[in-house]
């Protein structure tokens, strides 16, 4: 199936109204800062065309204990109008019942629990469930789920926590069912509005978790290891973390637009200059190898989430 575009927008405005959350952690919520930051945006604009993925009228995120309930709001303080916006401690139920979206972000080994609530299956029968379980397939959740394909619409997808930015990069797995146009756009468009969506065959799915999910922890460590090595150079620690940061945020600005890291790398380093004797000390502590393994490990651990034993 082809890529859905947002050509008939009205089709998506008409059927889908309320998203609901199904574990409303920290990507869960990520994705639903940047629907909201999406729709101030557009509110504060003269465009009379809504932008994608602001057309649900209301939000339920599930979570499952009191602490959660309060960092939610916590984290949604800062947007104008949250008024749409529900938060249900261990009401899973009651927010599926009101859905005609369910976004399911939850830890992987926990859906199948989630699934095994009564009356839960019955709640989302007929409906889009967009997953973003690392690990979890779409055949996975339709043999947990029961019945057959034309109960439930299953989309699978991968962005990560840079949806709060809306920056993220969003993977959604190609569809080998007979999805609609219609529920496919209405999928892409929640994403969309938090940053770039790429459609990737099933068999990629796994590494693409770990490139796009994992790796804003990965780059993490290393700006947290530059900060370092600045700071016991003298530098300190909220300019080092400043300089690092944007630095990568514009070499990764170049490579997104056609550079070569090759290319790049060269041209920074000058004969016998001090990135060149900074490179070769990355070699020397392997650092290639060293992340290569690391996206490596996270690809395998990933495809391994969907089968660990499912906790209440």
């Amino acid at each position: 199936m082809a890529p859905a575009s947002f050509s008939d927008q009205n089709e998506i405005d008409a059927g889908h109204k309320v998203l609901t959350i199904l574990g409303c952690g920290s990507l869960g919520t990520a994705i639903l800062s940047g629907i909201l930051a999406s729709r101030n945006a557009s509110s504060s604009t003269s465009e009379e065309q809504p932008s994608p993925g602001t057309t649900f009228k209301r939000f339920v995120a599930c979570v499952r204990r009191d602490e959660a309930v309060a960092a939610v709001k916590d984290k949604l303080a800062a947007y104008e109008d949250t008024s749409n916006v529900e938060v249900l401690n261990r009401q899973n139920l009651k927010g599926v019942k009101q859905a005609d979206t369910v976004l399911l972000a939850c830890q992987p080994e926990w859906y199948q629990a989630i699934f095994d609530e009564p009356g839960m299956r019955r709640a989302m029968e007929g409906k889009l469930i967009i997953s973003v379980l690392a690990g979890v397939t779409t055949q996975l959740i339709q043999s947990a789920l029961g019945g057959d394909e034309g109960q439930y619409f299953v989309v699978r997808a991968m962005p990560n926590t840079a949806c709060f930015v809306r920056d993220s990069t969003t993977v959604i797995e190609t569809p080998q069912s007979n999805l609609s146009q219609s529920l496919l756009a209405t999928a892409e468009s929640i994403f969309r509005c938090v940053g770039q969506v790429s459609y990737v065959k099933p068999s990629t799915f796994n590494v693409c978790t770990a490139v796009c999910g994992s790796s804003p922890a990965f780059f993490s460590v290393i700006i947290d290891a530059m900060v370092d090595g600045a700071v016991a150079m003298g530098l300190n620690h909220a300019d080092a973390l400043r300089m690092a940061a944007f630095t990568m945020r514009g070499t990764a600005n170049m490579l997104a637009n056609g550079r070569d890291p090759r290319q790049v790398r060269f041209e920074v380093a000058s004969p016998a200059g001090s990135t060149m004797q900074g490179l070769l000390a990355l070699e020397e502590g392997k650092v290639r190898s060293v992340v290569s393994n690391a996206l490596i490990t996270a690809t395998t651990a990933a495809a391994g989430l969907g089968s660990k034993d499912q906790r209440s």
